[in-house]
């Protein structure tokens, strides 16, 4: 694998197998000035003023910065990487950004060329070979929790440490609070109900989260769900958040509620030809939901923008798991 790939296949691989740590301070909020940030992994990173030309290397990150009214000056993008699409919760709102496309030239030069004063990478972009190489360029954040998936709202607290921006921080966390709430007044039979959440990435293989702290679990968590037993038992056994499932293995899925995306339309077909699969409960129930590469990022790295777009594809499987 060539260097220009290194980091954006790394992000690649991690998405798709895949209480606030930081320490922030500030001189003033109401005024600018430096702010520092103790990360979990033992770093401290000084900013030393309102940023104007931030650099967002993961989903969650370009979004959380979208939510606060910022057009980063360049970005990477699982999606666009991966099918040529950006998610559909971010509009047009990208235009005006440079997509960091690893396939056109190494990511440290592509990013230095942005002349970036802040970098936000996902927590995981710290294995890559490359990061020691971008985290020279400008301040850079990685992971602010210590998890494989920065849990949302401790990343928009973060971004509105750091653009000092606490009061818009709150808006965007209650506003999206609010959101995730009205969905459980629509649906209050999911209070106890189960759900699996998996990627079928090949023709025999499947990834499936097991951690319910992950930050891709919290959203089911706030409705009053609860992850599949025999999907936490793995994790708990493999100490693996996110697990290769094999195919014979498809009745671990069982739940009240089944959401899963593929590479392909054709893997969908196939799944649904598996042994076992049309046994699962969600399946008798009619409450499976299918989704996109695309979309999926929507639950796997859930941020402020997303998580209303897949609430509203989850919908359907909802009503049928509670009626």
């Amino acid at each position: 694998m060539t260097s220009r790939h290194r980091l954006g296949a790394l992000i690649a691989s991690v998405l798709l197998f895949a209480g606030l740590v930081a320490g922030c301070s500030s001189s003033d909020d109401s005024k600018g000035g430096s702010v520092q940030l103790n990360l979990p992994d033992g770093r401290s990173v000084t900013i030393p003023d309102t940023p104007e030309r931030i650099v967002t290397l993961g989903d969650q990150w370009t979004d959380v910065a979208l939510s606060f009214g910022v057009t980063p000056a360049g970005y990477y993008d699982y999606s666009k990487s991966a099918t040529g699409e950006l998610q559909p919760w971010y509009g047009e709102k990208l235009a005006d950004a440079t997509f960091v496309d690893p396939t056109k030239g190494d990511d440290a030069t592509t990013i230095a060329k942005l002349n970036p004063d802040l970098i936000f990478a996902p927590g995981f972009a710290s294995d890559s070979p490359e990061f020691q190489q971008i985290s020279k360029l400008a301040p850079t954040v990685n992971s602010v929790s210590g998890q494989e998936i920065d849990p949302w709202q401790d990343m928009v607290t973060v971004m509105g440490t750091v653009l000092h921006e606490p009061e818009k921080a709150t808006e965007i966390i209650d506003g999206t609070k609010a959101k995730v709430a009205a969905v459980g007044e629509e649906f209050p039979g999911l209070k106890g109900k189960t759900y699996a959440f998996a990627f079928m990435y090949g023709n025999d293989q499947i990834s499936v989260l097991g951690d319910e702290n992950d930050g891709a679990a919290k959203l089911f968590t706030d409705l009053g769900m609860k992850m599949a037993p025999k999907l936490v038992a793995e994790y708990q056994r493999t100490g693996q958040p996110r697990f290769a499932l094999s195919t014979e293995n498809v009745p671990m899925l069982d739940a009240d509620v089944l959401i899963i995306a593929t590479a392909t339309p054709q893997q969908a077909d196939t799944l649904r030809n598996l042994p076992g699969y049309k046994n699962l409960k969600a399946v008798q129930d009619n409450a499976v939901t299918f989704m996109t590469q695309s979309q999926i990022t929507g639950l796997n790295s859930p941020s402020p923008n997303s998580i209303p777009y897949v609430l509203d594809l989850l919908k359907p499987s909802f009503a049928a798991a509670t009626s």
